[in-house]
């Protein structure tokens, strides 16, 4: 959790938040739209998304030089 002041109008906890209002939201909810850190020391989280699975290469029947099923 991370303590937040409002920059601008929002929506957070059910609650319409106005600027200037403190209040406390989960990290990955933090919004550098409208809020800031009340401890500037505070970053988000800036781990690399995890990689992506490789696709799946192609079944025989969605490859273009196949012949279609009788």
């Amino acid at each position: 959790m991370v303590n937040v002041i409002a920059t601008q109008k929002g929506y957070s906890g059910l609650r319409i938040r106005d600027v200037g209002d403190e209040f406390s939201v989960p990290d990955e909810m933090f919004s550098e739209r409208w809020m800031k850190p009340v401890d500037p020391k505070w970053k988000p989280d800036t781990k690399p998304a995890a990689k992506a699975k490789a696709e799946a290469p192609a079944k025989t029947a969605d490859k273009p030089d196949t012949k279609p099923a009788a």
